[in-house]
């Protein structure tokens, strides 16, 4: 198992901080994508030795996010999958194709070397994550974070409200792409282990079909919109610039649309507050769907806010929302001088007003 063991220890008066020293410690373990990457270029690969990567904690991870998706991805499907893969034999049922390890298999070189950079260079990769991370950590945390590099799967990141975390290669396929997508995970990490101070709703179960009140799923939508925009922010967006990549270039491109149109992100805002409210709510998985997968329209929004927050208050001001409950988010971000007066100050609708006011009020 190749596993780097990061350390962060950075004393809260360097961030201008007063009180105890900020300590977060970060694992990063790639062991799940290295042994991908080895048993895809393996003919000689068995089914049993399939199965023993698919159990790993990594691809255990890649295959609960598939599910999210709605794909009914399975540990066995995962290890059919990689075996065909090995032996270069095509799958064809959704649960197996979409661990994509087609789109894996001719660029097992590159990604090799790039796991190769993520192990062998701190300075590159990790020392900037650690570095940036700290900035927007509440001071006197004692976090203990653990991140998992994997190949397998969709999705480029993606964390589940916990202290874990998980970078994709199939989605991620240059050291500039990984380290801002790290950091982004890596900072829902640090903001599942403040969920129970923020009072963030929490998951529904899989499979849970009860009825939820506007104000639990206006609860939730908040809650999105602030992890997300946050996790933008911290991210550092400039970081794109750099990209080359093909898939580099494609959310560099997103991204840039996304400013351009930031109105139109605001809209489905307010709309999808209108949907959770209605006399025949749409479900909040739908509303998630439209507005956080594959284009992820809200994530401009809430960007813009958690931009517009950290641009007055700084990262010690924008840390702070880490333990507050994500309406106060968004109201510090409608109460800001440049709210409304310009593209990347969007206003918030009645509607969205609204549900703001329900969420503070305790749903009562």
């Amino acid at each position: 198992m190749t596993t780097r063991l990061l350390r962060i220890f950075v004393l809260a008066a360097a961030l201008g901080w007063a009180g105890s020293a900020l300590a977060v410690t970060v694992s990063i373990d790639t062991s799940a994508a290295r042994a991908v990457l080895k048993a895809i270029g393996n003919p000689d690969l068995s089914l049993p030795e399939a199965a023993q990567i698919a159990a790993m904690p990594g691809n255990q991870g890649a295959i609960r996010k598939l599910r999210e998706f709605r794909i009914d991805a399975t540990p066995a499907g995962f290890a059919h999958a990689l075996y065909a893969a090995a032996h270069d034999q095509t799958v064809t049922a959704p649960e197996e194709t979409a661990f994509q390890f087609d789109l894996l298999k001719p660029k097992v070189k590159q990604l090799d070397e790039l796991v190769a950079s993520i192990d062998a260079e701190p300075h590159a990769f990790q020392a900037s994550i650690q570095d940036r991370i700290a900035m927007y950590t509440p001071p006197g945390a004692d976090v203990k974070l653990s991140g998992y590099v994997v190949a397998a799967g969709d999705g480029g990141g993606y964390a589940f409200g916990s202290t874990d975390f998980y970078l994709n290669l199939i989605m991620t396929d240059e050291l500039v792409l990984a380290r801002s997508v790290t950091t982004h995970e890596m900072y829902h990490a640090v903001q599942g282990a403040f969920a129970k101070e923020r009072q963030a709703p929490a998951d529904r179960a899989e499979g849970d079909t009860s009825p939820e009140t506007a104000c639990m799923a206006s609860a939730r939508l908040l809650a999105n919109l602030y992890e997300e925009g946050t996790a933008v922010e911290v991210a550092d967006v400039s970081l794109l610039a750099k990209a080359q990549s093909p898939t580099g270039l494609r959310i560099r491109a997103d991204m840039a649309d996304g400013i351009k149109h930031m109105n139109t992100s605001a809209y489905l805002l307010e709309m999808s507050f209108a949907s959770l409210a209605a006399t025949r709510p749409v479900p909040y998985d739908e509303v998630y769907n439209v507005g956080f997968f594959g284009h992820s329209i809200l994530y401009n929004v809430a960007y813009a806010m958690a931009k517009a927050i950290d641009d007055v208050d700084g990262p010690k001001g924008l840390a702070a929302f880490a333990k507050r409950p994500a309406y106060a988010f968004v109201r510090r971000y409608t109460q800001l001088s440049a709210y409304g007066k310009d593209s990347m100050h969007p206003l918030i609708g009645p509607n969205t007003a609204a549900a703001l006011d329900l969420v503070a009020g305790g749903c009562r």
